[in-house]
């Protein structure tokens, strides 16, 4: 028989984790570009890709039975996530051709698109997943020879994996799509699968063929002992209960955030290196403990009085308006890691105790070691999926953060109950004193009573709901101008004067250039006033395309200035992702107008690029026109060269527009026409209805100023990444530049 190098081991598992998790963020990007960014399309692939991950859990419970094999078995698997990895790529080449026939084919029909989806994505991806969950019974069985080294081995495997995901998703989600582009992202992934497989290789190689390995005939146990009732439900509610903390927490951390890749990024990192610490810890002492369920009560009654407590550090940082924008990126995400780490940091390193522990629990003899770790896994990923999926489309939409929060609080108590009466077989006084003081803690701080959303003194809260993408709220200020607030701190639109002639200008200017509008798309509503231009044209059909739920039932709140145009016979408001459906769907308008889009948000970026351009193209009528707004205090002069070449590569023939009607926001508005006629361009810099618009320069002058920059596409997403680094600290030096372009192009035309 043999004995394994454990180092070379840890390291594959490391490298695994890294591969692992930058496949996870590409496929999500891919995904987001075929089926749409709404929130149940990325839910679709989320539950696809842990649906993998089980089922090859439970598959690398049945393989990995022999510890002198599981090494190598581990880097087959390895070479079989790489091999299934790459054909994802030739799946979405599939996808992209034959989604818009499905897409059209369902609409209007009883059949739902999102099970369809599901399907889809699991094809694509669940081979790869598969191979992926295989590995950590192997790789737990490849290192346990001995049951009285089980917690610590597979425990510091289980957080180095967790590790190396962290430093995946830090390059995936900070330098890799901008630098290399996503194929090359999935490629470098690829890589490391390889290098992982032969680290395994390498250990299995090299074993010393004159040390046991624990397979050995005497060493087998007599019985085997079936999987307790508890255990099985430890790992349930532990899976559910930690993958809805995630959701939960990152939306309620999103309302401190800039909403950039950088902070969705950094707070799944932060999320992770908890529950690494979390599992490093129960290594370091689980074997020398006589009843670990004691250490599971303990930890886990602990982590559910932490979920109590942490709304109330989520109140305090919202009201001391915590999470801003520093003066540099370095400074916004150190403050942003302090608060994550502070706030979550507790909960998930107690949280994170909970599956390791139950291995160790579930385990009697190294033999049964991958067959354990891999079928307790198993239930625990899909249990993880269901809360996933339960946190963001049932707790938030129909409980809110502080009931959802409460409720999962409930679940960590029962599990923490269960393993009190495991570990403690006369201690339930105690532990019903513990039960006493938790709801103590909880009618003190009355969690359930929390709510996201930051208000001056003296505004009025007239609509808020959290729903499944966003909260969004409706809020009269003293002046008696109302605001639309998504995620607390994005203002969406508001009621003022000089906003509402802003945005109804935006529908105008295209309206106004076209000579019959009959036709027009919208892509993004807000409050509904950019849309209401097209109350003053004889259209026919206005479809108004917004992909936050909540966004379109708060326009209700602003008909005293949309002038109730959602209600018009004329107009359909869908609620979708724009650039999906119009990537889709076989419709022609005669004009489309894209509404102003924060740069740096995430997934922004691609309303921005080649590829959505050129759908955009393929839905206008012969001699439609296409507004892009650009928001100029929000976009370097780089970053505008490289929309403005982008833009110019799909429509040759584009003109420069300009609402300065606010010097502190000056909008930019890129026109895919530009016809020359004087008369015309006159009639819309001298519209009363739709005042404050301005020529700049037509596509000779653009070109010549913009030929030279980088473009902005889906493989390379520059935008999103270049506007979530360059804006700190710069926006006014940002204003100014814009100014001085706008004036320099006006002077070249």
């Amino acid at each position: 028989m043999s004995s394994i190098n454990t180092g070379l081991l840890y390291v594959a598992f490391t490298t695994s984790g890294a591969a692992g998790l930058i496949y996870q963020v590409m496929w999500a990007r891919s995904f987001s570009l075929v089926f749409g960014s709404t929130t149940r399309a990325a839910a679709v692939v989320l539950a696809a890709f842990f649906t993998g991950l089980a089922l090859g859990s439970l598959l690398g419970a049945r393989l990995a039975k022999r510890r002198s094999t599981a090494a190598l078995r581990f880097a087959a698997a390895e070479v079989a996530v790489l091999i299934g990895a790459l054909a994802v790529n030739i799946w979405f080449a599939g996808y992209e051709r034959w989604y818009p026939t499905l897409y059209q084919s369902l609409a209007g029909s009883s059949w739902p698109l999102t099970p369809i989806k599901l399907v889809l994505a699991f094809a694509a991806i669940g081979p790869p997943c598969v191979a992926m969950g295989v590995t950590l019974p192997l790789m737990a069985r490849a290192l346990v020879a001995r049951t009285g080294h089980f917690g610590s081995r597979v425990g510091l495997a289980y957080g180095l994996n967790t590790l190396g995901a962290t430093a995946g998703v830090l390059l995936a989600g900070f330098v890799l799509p901008s630098w290399i582009g996503i194929t090359n992202s999935m490629y470098l992934a690829a890589a490391l699968n390889l290098l992982a497989a032969a680290a395994a290789g390498a250990s299995w190689l090299t074993r010393d063929s004159r040390l046991p390995t624990g397979d050995t005939r005497a060493s087998k146990p007599r019985t085997t002992k079936g999987l307790e009732p508890a255990i099985v439900l430890v790992v349930i509610l532990s899976g559910f209960g930690t993958l809805a903390l995630e959701v939960l927490y990152t939306r309620l951390i999103v309302n401190l955030t800039d909403s950039s890749i950088f902070s969705f990024s950094l707070m799944l990192a932060t999320f992770l290196v908890f529950l690494a610490a979390g599992s490093l810890l129960v290594s370091a002492v689980v074997d020398r403990l006589a009843n670990p369920w004691r250490l599971l009560a303990w930890t886990q009654g602990a982590g559910a009085l932490a979920i109590l407590v942490s709304p109330t550090f989520f109140q305090f940082a919202i009201k001391m308006r915590i999470g801003s924008a520093g003066e540099s990126i370095a400074v916004y995400l150190l403050q942003l890691l302090l608060l994550t780490a502070m706030t979550i940091g507790p909960v998930v390193l107690l949280l994170g105790m909970a599956l390791p522990i139950a291995w160790k629990i579930a385990t009697h003899h190294a033999s049964e070691s991958g067959r354990r770790v891999g079928t307790l896994t198993g239930v625990n990923t899909l249990a993880a999926a269901a809360g996933s999926v339960c946190a963001g489309f049932v707790l938030l939409p129909w409980l809110g953060s502080g009931k959802s929060i409460t409720v999962v609080a409930t679940m960590y108590a029962l599990l923490a109950l269960v393993a009190w009466s495991r570990g403690y077989r006369q201690g339930w006084p105690v532990a019903l004193i513990i039960l006493g003081l938790s709801f103590a803690v909880l009618l003190t701080l009355q969690t359930w009573n929390f709510v996201p959303l930051w208000q001056l003194p003296g505004e009025t809260l007239v609509r808020y709901t959290e729903g499944e993408t966003a909260n969004v709220a409706v809020i009269d200020t003293r002046e008696g101008v109302r605001l639309l607030k998504v995620n607390n701190r994005y203002l969406l639109g508001s009621s003022g004067k000089r906003a509402v002639k802003i945005q109804r200008s935006q529908g105008g200017l295209p309206l106004l250039l076209h000579p019959r509008p009959w036709s027009v798309a919208f892509i993004g509503v807000a409050t509904g006033v950019s849309v209401s231009s097209v109350l003053d044209f004889p259209v026919r059909r206005v479809v108004a395309i917004e992909i936050i739920p909540g966004v379109v039932d708060a326009a209700s709140e602003f008909e005293a200035v949309n002038r109730g145009v959602l209600r018009d016979h004329r107009v359909e408001t869908l609620v979708a992702d724009a650039r999906n459906h119009l990537f889709a769907t076989n419709e022609q308008f005669d004009v489309i107008v894209g509404d102003v889009f924060v740069p740096w948000h995430a997934g922004t970026g691609y309303l921005y690029t080649t590829e959505h351009f050129a759908a955009v193209s393929r839905r206008l009528t012969p001699g439609g026109i296409f507004a892009q707004w650009l928001p100029g205090h929000q976009l370097s002069a780089e970053e505008l060269r490289m929309i403005t070449a982008t833009f110019l590569d799909v429509f040759p023939t584009a003109s420069l527009w300009t609402n300065p009607s606010s010097a502190e926001t000056p909008l930019l508005a890129l026109v895919s026409h530009d016809s020359g006629d004087l008369e015309r361009r006159s009639a819309v810099e001298s519209s009363t209805a739709f005042p404050g618009i301005e020529y700049v320069c037509d596509a000779a002058t653009l070109r010549s100023w913009s030929g030279s920059a980088l473009r902005n596409t889906d493989e390379y997403p520059r935008i999103e990444f270049r506007a979530a680094a360059s804006h700190f600290g710069k926006g006014t030096r940002h204003l100014a530049d814009i100014l001085r372009v706008v004036e320099t192009l006006r002077s070249s035309s």
